[in-house]
This record gives C-alpha cells, sequence and structure tokens, in this order.
C-alpha cells in the first residue's frame, strides 16, 4: 500500500472511529425475519433486544421467535466487531476507493474460524455499508445496513443478510429502532458471549 493510500486508509478508520464517539452504550429494540434456505426450511419472525457497550461487548436477547434460529442469529451479531477494534483484532488493508466506496479487508491476528472480513465504507458518512465474513470452513456470512439519523448520530437502522454454512443457509431482514443512547449496562449482561 502506497503512503498515500495508508494515509487516506488512516483518516478514513478515525473519522469511522469518531462518527459516533460519545455512545458508550447503547440498546435498540430488533425485528427479523429470518428464511431457511435449507433443510429444515424453517421461516420465523423474531423480535428482541440489541446491545452494545464499548469496546466490543455486544449481545442479542431475543423474547420471541424459534429458539433454534434465535440461537444461531445471535452467534452472528456476536462476531459483528465495532470499527473501533478494527486495528486491534485485524490486520487492516486498504483494497480500494473510489471516491464513493472504500473497501477494506480485515484479517483477524487471532487464528479461528473467521478467515478474513471484506467491509465497504461510505466515505461520505463514514459508515460501514456491508460486511462480508469467509470462515474456514468455506462458509461465509453477509451484512448490508442501512442508516439513519437517531438522536444526531448515525445508527443502523435495517439490514439485509445471507448466511451460508456447511449444514445450512439462511437469509435475515432485520429493522432497529427505539434506540436508548447510553443506558447503563453491567457486564454481567454480556457474560455467556
Amino acid at each position: 500500500m502506497s503512503l498515500l493510500a495508508a494515509a487516506t486508509a488512516a483518516a478514513l478508520l478515525a473519522r469511522i472511529e469518531a462518527a459516533n464517539a460519545d455512545v458508550h452504550s447503547l440498546s435498540a429494540q430488533i425485528h427479523a425475519h429470518v428464511a431457511m434456505r435449507s433443510f429444515p426450511y424453517l421461516a420465523a419472525d423474531l423480535s428482541g433486544t440489541y446491545y452494545y457497550k464499548e469496546p466490543d461487548k455486544t449481545k442479542v436477547v431475543f423474547t420471541g421467535g424459534v429458539p433454534l434460529i434465535a440461537q444461531q442469529f445471535d452467534r452472528l451479531y456476536a462476531h459483528i466487531e465495532s470499527p473501533s477494534q478494527w486495528q486491534q483484532l485485524n490486520t487492516v488493508t486498504l483494497i480500494s476507493d473510489d471516491g464513493k466506496i472504500a473497501r477494506f479487508k480485515l484479517v483477524p491476528r487471532k487464528q479461528g474460524n473467521v478467515e478474513s472480513i471484506d467491509a465497504a465504507v461510505d466515505d461520505k458518512s463514514a459508515t460501514v455499508t456491508s460486511m462480508r465474513w469467509s470462515y474456514a470452513n468455506g462458509g461465509s456470512a453477509e451484512m448490508s445496513n442501512r442508516y439513519a439519523t437517531v438522536d444526531g448520530r448515525m445508527l443502523v437502522v435495517s439490514q439485509t443478510g445471507h448466511v451460508q454454512e456447511p449444514g445450512y443457509t439462511g437469509d435475515v431482514t432485520s429493522t432497529l429502532d427505539h434506540y436508548k443512547i447510553n443506558p447503563t449496562l453491567s457486564d454481567s449482561l454480556f457474560e455467556d458471549q
């Protein structure tokens, strides 16, 4: 990577981290529709609460829906890292930037099931528009985000995703609303991750 590309990448990563720097925790209601595209071909509507606490704690607690599907969806959310953690947990490389969308490749510093993550970032808003996880087992997961201004902050209000793992394939669409910014969240809430 050239010095100019490295400087551009560093500047954009700093803007992503600064975008919601005053958000130390949040909760939101999540409503998801999950459709399994492989046997047992189930579809379910899930509802619950999404929690985030800096620097890297996330959790989804589903209160309605099919428990087996909810567990799989919760695992996906547990692996979505905050951009503020990208450089600490991954080797981050700017792959391209056309002036509208920057594409990054993240390779985890610690070997595990995730081999790499491709992330697309909107240059203007400094928001992560999509991520694709490639797994060592040959599987993958993708998530695309749509943002809106909520209490003066750019937050995800809807997502679409696709998961393809050995043994199952599924699609998900979700919406997030009723955000609470900086609620007091106990660390014990996140302990069973």
